[in-house]
């Protein structure tokens, strides 16, 4: 709990503690060469002056020039402090450096930051900077590594505590000071990201309140689930960065990305293994120890840990993002509230699909224009208007601000459409699933793109239906014959057949999941959800190609692998037979 404050017109925070940092406050990181940086002084008490924005450069611990922005709060009154609320942008862009007109809302996922201008009109300091490798950070891109990535963000915190003379202060979350600046944090994607590390990596626990938007939680079920290579995101990431002169990406990224294992045959290394794996929040959510940090020779210089630190966190994932699914949003909900924070889950349409890269057919045939846009949870919550409720809530101690947010996760249905549950369903949350047997599916792993095999499993009822939350699987995937030459790769998704349009199955939420190899599979499916009119069906699609892994599936170049398989087992779907109400 902070500190009991007065909020004055403009939303600027005053408290009974001291207004600078004490004397055991960090050191000011140096200007960085060429630069020399000024900050505007406070004005004097009992007046104002309008906020200032500036830049700042500065060199970080591991010799990297940190480059940021700092907006100050849009009036800054003499005596008065102010929260300040940290901006990292998503993943090959550069931080903000000038401020429009405050935002209602961002027009889609990935436009986290649009609310910059709102936060600084309603009292907030703002700092946007550069992540590590873009703009103009000289550092080179290491896809936020606990060793370097988190290096740079502590300094533009360690300069900011000890230069801005604004700056609010409170205890931490844990009790463990009294006396810490009041931060909060926004950004989406890569912007997500940071977040979570910082959240881990800040011993002096001064990030208060959250925002990752669209984040993952481990990169290696993102980019490699189940070991099978995600080929069009990744060509995406690593690929397009090698040309387009924006990246300045580790050599680890571009030999991994090049090499045979990784690439050519389809499988990854231990190398690249243990690197997604420890530039994850998974690492400090009870994941396992890792070798390497970047190749032979390597060590990461932080231990895995059970539970991270206490953090208010409102998480927003999108059902349709097929780069950063909702289980990983799920995951990253699951394991900050073991730390005992606030932290909320919703979800929306928007995400990573809003870029167009992916191709959605069923967004194509059957959501109406935009709906893949749609940053809402429901009718009205945006997450904008929800990230001010948020730090008013828990950087200014503004006791009913968060009213509005809901407690329960919120799943998104479709644009304007979605419901709260008090527990997201899966096979171990304890919400009932039901579970179907699918019979024998054939299919030909490495051929016929896009193309499922499929079985009808659930017809709704005359008041409709609803699935939401995460399936689960327990397939048996078995070469005809017996035989097979390579390692086959099926694509399995959960499918919804409208009754308005029989014989056409919609991939719900644009969603598949990858099972590599033969024998039996136990896993959980991407999940998401769909509102069912009467009469529409749910079934299980399986793919031998699906557009999502098409370079890289069961066809490769070293080791092509074209083989017809049966599918047998069976699925659990989180279905509520009524039409529940959206909010």
């Amino acid at each position: 709990m902070l500190p009991r404050a007065a909020t004055d017109a403009a939303g600027s925070m005053t408290s009974e503690l001291a207004r600078t940092s004490p004397p055991d406050g960090p050191t000011a990181p140096p200007d960085a060469p060429g630069h020399a940086n000024a900050v505007p002084p406070p004005p004097a008490r009992g007046t104002s002056r309008p906020g200032q924005i500036y830049s700042i450069y500065l060199t970080s611990s591991i010799g990297d020039t940190a480059a940021f922005t700092v907006f100050e709060p849009a009036t800054v009154s003499g005596g008065a402090t102010y929260p300040l609320v940290l901006h990292g942008p998503g993943w090959g862009q550069s931080r903000t450096t000038t401020l429009g007109s405050p935002a209602a809302s961002s027009s889609a996922g990935l436009n986290v930051g649009d609310n910059l201008a709102e936060l600084v009109a309603a009292g907030y300091g703002v700092i946007s900077f550069d992540q590590r490798g873009f703009g103009e950070n000289t550092g080179v891109v290491d896809s936020m590594n606990p060793d370097k990535d988190a290096v740079d963000i502590l300094a533009v915190l360690d300069w900011a505590q000890a230069k801005l003379p604004w700056l609010a202060y409170g205890p931490t979350l844990d009790g463990r000071d009294p006396h810490e600046p009041i931060v909060g944090a926004i950004g989406g994607s890569y912007g997500g990201m940071y977040q979570l590390l910082i959240a881990n990596a800040d011993p002096r626990r001064r990030v208060r309140a959250i925002t990752p938007n669209i984040a993952p939680n481990d990169l290696n079920y993102a980019l490699v689930p189940n070991g099978a290579f995600k080929s069009l995101w990744n060509d995406i990431l690593w690929g397009d960065g090698l040309g387009n002169g924006r990246q300045r990406l580790d050599p680890f990224i571009t030999t991994q990305f090049f090499a045979t294992d990784d690439t050519l045959n389809n499988t990854e290394s231990s190398y690249s293994h243990d690197y997604y794996a420890y530039h994850s929040e998974a690492y400090f959510c009870g994941g396992p120890s890792v070798a390497t940090n970047g190749g032979p020779g390597t060590a990461p210089q932080r231990p895995p840990t059970a539970v991270p630190p206490k953090v208010n966190a409102m998480i927003w994932i999108g059902v349709r993002d097929t780069l950063f699914d909702f289980n990983g949003g799920y995951a990253n909900y699951r394991c900050l509230q073991r730390a005992g924070g606030d932290v909320r889950l919703l979800s929306y349409q928007a995400g990573h699909n809003s870029l167009g890269a992916v191709p959605d057919p069923g967004a194509t045939l059957f959501l109406p224009s935009g709906d893949t846009s749609d940053s809402r949870c429901g009718s009205t919550l945006n997450e904008d208007a929800a990230q001010l409720m948020w730090f008013d809530r828990y950087l200014k101690n503004k006791s009913n601000a968060a009213a509005a947010i809901p407690t329960q996760p919120c799943i998104s249905l479709a644009a304007g459409d979605a419901i709260t549950l008090p527990e997201v369903p899966t096979q171990t949350s304890g919400q009932r699933e039901t579970t179907y047997n699918i019979g024998t599916l054939t299919t030909v792993a490495g051929a016929n793109v896009d193309v499922p095999s499929a079985v009808a499993l659930y017809t709704a009822p005359a008041n409709g239906a609803v699935e939401a939350g995460i399936p689960h699987a327990t397939l048996d995937v078995a070469a005809v014959g017996g035989v097979a030459v390579g390692t086959p790769i099926v694509f399995v998704g959960i499918g919804q057949m409208h009754a308005a349009h029989p014989g056409v199955w919609d991939l719900v939420d644009n969603q598949v999941t990858p099972l590599r190899g033969m024998g039996r599979f136990n896993v959980d499916l991407a999940g998401g959800g769909a509102r069912l009119q009467p009469g529409d069906q749910l079934g299980v699609l399986v793919y031998g190609l699906q557009d999502q892994y098409a370079r890289n599936g069961s066809v490769n170049a070293a080791k092509p692998a074209v083989v017809p398989v049966l599918v047998t087992g069976s699925v659990s779907l989180p279905i509520f037979n009524t039409s529940l109400p959206s909010i």
